[in-house]
């Protein structure tokens, strides 16, 4: 048996890379021997998966009697994970602390931010444990990960460890993927690290900025809902979003962030050189007056200054906008609906999803209409259909409307793509459940000058 597993180096190396992937293999393999553990180490580490976000639909979570819950993706949030994931990264997280030499072998890198545990009866866990505290230590660590798929889902608001990420994360990131809702301190760090040359690959699914207070703490919840008034522009073709002057205000601390979709990564690379980027993917929950609209609109503005930057080599585009599930309603639904909530849907919040979409598009298919883009042969785009349907008391003229000109000019879509279904059930993240009293929100409220 000796005999048997003293193979050479170079066959015995041949026989773990042909095992890449095959996780179940490799640890049986690892067990025959001290020799051939110490030789699958570096083979395991090589794909990292301890996540929960690319899951798909999980129909087990599923309530077809209640809208928000008709279709349920893994993510969603960080109660549709597996009772053993953060046993699992705790795991990884106390093998790389204590053989920190390995964390040079990790080249793919799959994680899921949700921090605690879930126990046997499966309520959340109220405590970080020592190795959770660790967890930027590690990850600031791993150097050589050119494949980069971070999701953050938690709704843990009043942690300040969870935002205390070093400066300089996974500098080699080739194919960027970051999906939940983060800090900026975290997409900072991590867009900040990378060389824009060597990106190949960017994508953004439901990437959304979780917000802070002027002292950087989360925002809550409802100081969001109570001043989204003060967020929400008359214009929604023609306003500016977030200028670089109020983005300097939030970045030194004199003005709150607001949650809604995270355009800073867009914003940051977009006025670097990119050399190397071939495909760009953003995906977008619900419009949702909940939020601050000023980021959809920068949102529209950094994806169509990010598409001008990478014109010389971008291969394919994918933009994706959720359609909310009672943004098309059947007539099942709106007699479920009471009086008021037809109203709002039919006066404010349809009108505001037709203006939000058209403005993406003018701003998308301009660029598109305007640059040439030598290698680009495919664009996607799904979740556009109110720009046919229109809204009521607004019928589309297609025959002068602006937005029907630039689809009929772009050489790179045809009007298909108004009709392809987009309907999403996630909801648009507007802060953390933290409780204050009716007083310390109004003292919040009139201390935040964001305007």
């Amino acid at each position: 048996m000796g005999n048997d597993l003293a193979l050479p180096a170079d066959i015995l190396l041949q026989v773990f890379d042909a095992l890449l992937g095959d996780t179940t293999t490799l640890v049986n393999a690892g067990c025959v021997s001290r020799l051939w553990r110490t030789v699958a180490l570096p083979f395991l580490l090589k794909n990292v998966d301890l996540s929960s976000h690319n899951r798909g639909r999980l129909p087990e979570h599923e309530d077809p009697n209640f809208a928000p819950l008709r279709i349920v993706m893994s993510d969603y949030s960080d109660q549709y994970r597996p009772r053993n994931l953060v046993p699992r990264q705790r795991a990884f997280l106390r093998l790389m602390a204590d053989r920190p030499e390995l964390a040079i072998h990790v080249k793919i890198f799959t994680w899921t931010l949700v921090w605690h545990d879930t126990d046997e009866i499966g309520c959340d866990g109220d405590e970080m444990t020592d190795i959770d505290f660790r967890t930027w230590e590690v990850l600031g660590r791993l150097c050589s990960v050119t494949h980069l798929d971070l999701a953050s889902l938690h709704q843990i608001g009043y942690e300040p460890y969870i935002r205390q990420n070093p400066d300089t994360l996974f500098p080699a990131v080739t194919n960027l993927r970051l999906v939940g809702w983060m800090s900026r301190g975290l997409v900072r760090a991590i867009v900040n690290s990378l060389d824009a040359n060597k990106l190949v690959s960017a994508r953004f699914d439901y990437l959304q900025d979780e917000g802070a207070l002027p002292n950087g703490e989360p925002i809550p919840q409802d100081l969001v809902w109570r001043t989204k008034e003060s967020r929400y522009p008359n214009d929604l073709y023609n306003h500016q979003g977030i200028s670089d002057e109020l983005w300097l205000r939030q970045e030194r601390g004199e003005v709150a962030i607001f949650p809604g979709p995270m355009w800073l990564p867009l914003r940051i690379l977009g006025r670097r050189r990119m050399s190397s980027i071939a495909h760009l993917q953003i995906s977008l929950s619900p419009f949702s007056d909940q939020v601050d609209l000023r980021n959809d609109i920068t949102t529209f503005i950094e994806t169509a200054a990010f598409i001008r930057s990478a014109k010389n080599t971008l291969k394919s585009i994918s933009i994706t906008l959720g359609e909310a599930t009672y943004l098309f309603p059947t007539d099942e639904d709106l007699l479920s609906m009471c009086g008021t909530s037809r109203v709002n849907l039919r006066g404010v919040y349809q009108p505001m999803c037709f203006d939000l979409t058209s403005s993406f598009l003018r701003h998308l298919l301009e660029v598109l209409n305007e640059e040439s883009f030598p290698q680009l042969t495919r664009v996607d785009l799904k979740g556009f259909r109110i720009i046919r349907t229109g809204v009521a008391g607004r019928p589309v003229d297609r025959s002068t409307d602006l937005t029907w000109q630039y689809i009929r000019d772009c050489p790179f879509v045809d009007e298909d793509f108004t009709y392809t279904d987009n309907t999403d059930c996630r909801h648009a993240f507007s802060g953390y459940d933290i409780y204050h009293s009716l007083e310390e929100l109004d003292e919040l409220e009139q201390s935040l000058n964001f305007l």
